[in-house]
């Protein structure tokens, strides 16, 4: 395995943690390389694999065919959006060709994606600790402000780093290699530091996913649990701690809580659960009028600035714009009934295909994206589109011999 290739494969893994604008760059130069490599390298690529590409990109043709169909005041809005999300399309056919040749060296090399989370996790700590003791004084702490300070110093949303360290929990325990060549503390180590910084960012929709992926790994490992009983208790102390000495855990737990009638009642001037039925009672409420057709991808930001306008005269508090805040229904009032079957086929037939060849890491990314999708407009930031465009291309065209990643060579 030439040297460039390995080192190709660790730029491309840390490649999510780089500023938006370098990360697109070094995304696009190593698929070309890849995949250039993978031309030269004269293995017979399954024609098969083209088609797949096409069914997984589909979703994608739908914003071409509607910029003839869209208002020309609209059409600036929608050709941004086709930018945005090229990705969907060109990920699938890149990784057809680049995965059956270099699936077990990017299998392998996916450790680095974990290294990078626990770096970009590092400087955004230490990047609010600054910012919180010696600029702006000590004051009360917020999970809010905690958030947004950790975004602008590392330039990662939290809910998506919050799917970036989920999934590199498990590849991490899924990563035999490293563990053998490393040794258990090392490995658990790394699963603690992981975990506390998910606990610190407390994304609701990746806890959710990690709670139901953790049951699943140890009902998988049901048979060695004993093995793992450290892990286990260490993990649910950590859990307890950090409830107790992560004053953002509290914060959260009292905001669900007055929503439901407990404690003082909150309302979407303080409250973030508010806020979250506030978004969903407006795309329910768009959603209903348009749900057969759709309102085409270049006026869903239109008309929702028009709601959130009108129910912030209504209301006599600007309450600010908010995107759908989920994926589903982004496409939905896209493009209505069509988009949406096509939306959740394609994941359908990710999951099938995953669970055939008992790919449990592809399993756990697909859980991870599709609980996100609930909450968050995923694919409509770069972060979100490559994390899902590239990762879920090269899982599923992977061959069944590069699966496990677990091989004895580790460089």
């Amino acid at each position: 395995m030439p040297e460039i290739d390995k080192y190709a494969a660790r730029l491309l893994m840390i490649s999510f943690f780089l500023p938006m604008k370098v990360q697109a760059l070094v995304v696009m130069a190593v698929c070309v390389y890849f995949v250039a490599s993978a031309v030269t390298a004269g293995k017979q690529i399954p024609r098969s694999n083209f088609l797949w590409a096409f069914i997984l990109g589909s979703v994608y043709l739908l914003y071409l065919f509607a910029i003839p169909m869209t208002a020309e005041e609209d059409k600036t809005a929608l050709l941004k959006v086709c930018g945005n999300r090229v990705s969907l399309l060109l990920m699938p056919f890149a990784f057809a060709v680049i995965a059956p040749v270099f699936g077990a060296l990017l299998r392998r090399e996916m450790i680095w994606f974990v290294f990078g989370s626990i770096v970009s996790c590092i400087v955004g700590n230490v990047g609010f600790a600054y910012k919180y003791y010696f600029v702006t004084g000590k004051h009360i702490l917020t999970h809010s402000m905690y958030r947004i300070t950790f975004e602008a110093v590392n330039g990662i949303h939290p809910t998506y780093m919050g799917m970036y360290l989920v999934l590199s929990i498990f590849i991490l325990l899924s990563t035999v290699a490293f563990s053998e060549r490393y040794g258990k503390a090392i490995t658990y180590g790394l699963f603690y530091l992981l975990l506390i910084f998910l606990l610190a960012l407390l994304a609701k929709s990746p806890l959710v996913a990690f709670a139901i992926i953790f049951i699943h790994y140890g009902y998988l490992n049901r048979q060695s649990l004993m093995k793992h009983k450290v892990l286990i208790s260490s993990m649910l102390v950590a859990v307890i701690a950090a409830c107790y000495f992560i004053p953002f855990v509290g914060q959260r737990v009292q905001e669900i809580s007055s929503y439901f009638g407990f404690g003082k009642h909150g309302s979407v001037a303080d409250n973030s659960v508010y806020i979250r039925k506030l978004i969903w009672d407006i795309d329910t409420s768009l959603l209903k009028d348009n749900w057969l057709t759709g309102v085409g991808p270049g006026s869903v930001v239109h008309l929702l600035h028009e709601h959130y306008f009108f129910y912030s005269l209504a209301n006599h508090f600007n309450v600010g714009y908010y995107d759908p805040h989920n994926e589903y229904f982004y496409v939905w009032l896209s493009f209505g009934i069509i988009g949406i079957v096509l939306f959740l086929l394609i994941l359908a037939i990710q999951f099938a295909r995953s669970i055939i060849r008992k790919d449990h890491l592809y399993t756990y990314l697909l859980i991870i994206l599709t609980i996100t999708f609930f909450t968050e407009t995923v694919l409509s930031r770069q972060m979100g589109v490559l994390f899902y465009s590239v990762f879920t291309s090269f899982f599923f065209f992977l061959n069944s011999d590069d699966q496990t990643g677990d091989s004895k060579e580790y460089q």
